[in-house]
C-alpha cells in the first residue's frame, strides 16, 4: 500500500491518456475532480491486489457518457455515496475498496476522486489495460462476471438501478440512461470479490499509468524526445 498524492495524479492522468490513445476523452477535467477532492479529504490509499481479502467487495467507479459534458455537469460527492450505498446494500456487505473500470481519460480519475472522498482505498488494477469503447469490453466480461446489479446516477440526484441479461446489454441500458440525463452519468458496476478481482483484473494498471506519465514529464523537463523514453519503457 502507499499513497497517492496530487503529484501523482498528475503523472497516472498523462499516462492513462497515452494508454487510453484518445478513449475516454481529455483527462483534465477528471484530474481536477481527483485533485480537488485529495486536497479536501486528504490523499488516496493505492493497495494492491494481493492486499484483498477473498470475501471483499470491490467496485469499479466510472463515468458513462461524453466527458467533455462534465465540464458543465460536475461531480461532487453525493454521486459517489449513492452509487456505493445502493451497490453495497444490494449485496449486504460493505464495499471495501474502490477501482478504475479502465485506464483512459477521465475513468482514470474518477476512481481517485471517489476513494478520497469515500475513505476507502483504491485497487491498483482495472478490466483492460487501456480504453475501452463498450461496458463489456474487459476482462471481467471474459471471466463471467456480470456487470449488473448496476447503479446509475446523474448529478440532479436521478438513479437508475440496471439489471440486464448480460453485459452487453448493460452497456445498451446505462449508456441510454446516459443519453436520457444529459449525456453523462456515473455508474458503479462489476461488482466483485476479492477473489475474483485477483483472478481476472489486469494488475498494476495506475502504477504502469503513473511511470509512463512521470517517464514523458521527465523527459519534457529536460527538454528531451520523450519518444525513445517511453519506447524504452514499454
Amino acid at each position: 500500500m502507499r499513497k497517492i498524492g496530487i503529484s501523482d495524479i498528475e503523472d497516472i492522468a498523462l499516462g492513462a491518456a497515452l494508454l487510453g490513445a484518445g478513449g475516454g476523452g481529455d483527462p483534465y477535467i477528471g484530474k481536477l475532480l481527483a485533485i480537488g477532492a485529495v486536497k479536501e479529504c486528504g490523499e488516496v490509499s493505492l493497495i494492491d491486489v494481493d492486499e484483498l481479502s477473498d470475501d471483499d467487495v470491490v467496485v469499479p467507479v466510472a463515468s458513462v457518457g461524453a466527458p467533455t459534458i462534465l465540464t458543465e455537469k460536475g461531480v461532487g460527492s453525493n454521486e459517489f455515496t449513492k452509487l456505493i450505498d445502493m451497490v453495497g446494500s444490494y449485496y449486504g456487505k460493505k464495499i471495501t475498496a474502490i477501482m478504475p473500470i479502465e485506464a483512459g481519460g477521465v475513468n482514470s480519475m474518477l476512481p481517485i476522486a471517489a476513494a478520497a472522498r469515500l475513505g476507502l482505498p483504491m485497487v491498483d488494477v482495472d478490466g483492460m489495460g487501456r480504453a475501452f469503447p463498450e461496458l463489456r469490453h474487459v476482462t471481467w466480461t471474459l471471466f463471467d462476471i456480470p456487470a449488473c446489479p448496476a447503479v446509475v446516477c446523474d448529478e440532479k440526484g436521478d438513479v437508475v438501478t440496471v439489471e440486464a441479461v448480460d453485459n452487453a446489454w448493460a452497456e445498451r441500458l446505462s449508456r441510454n440512461a446516459a443519453i436520457t440525463t444529459g449525456g453523462s452519468v456515473f455508474m458503479a458496476d462489476y461488482a466483485m470479490t476479492g477473489a475474483q478481482a485477483k483472478k481476472a483484473s489486469i494488475p498494476g494498471t495506475s502504477t504502469y499509468c503513473e511511470q509512463i506519465g512521470r517517464a514523458i514529464r521527465e523527459a519534457h523537463e529536460q527538454n528531451v524526445d520523450p519518444l525513445p523514453v517511453i519506447l524504452d519503457l514499454l
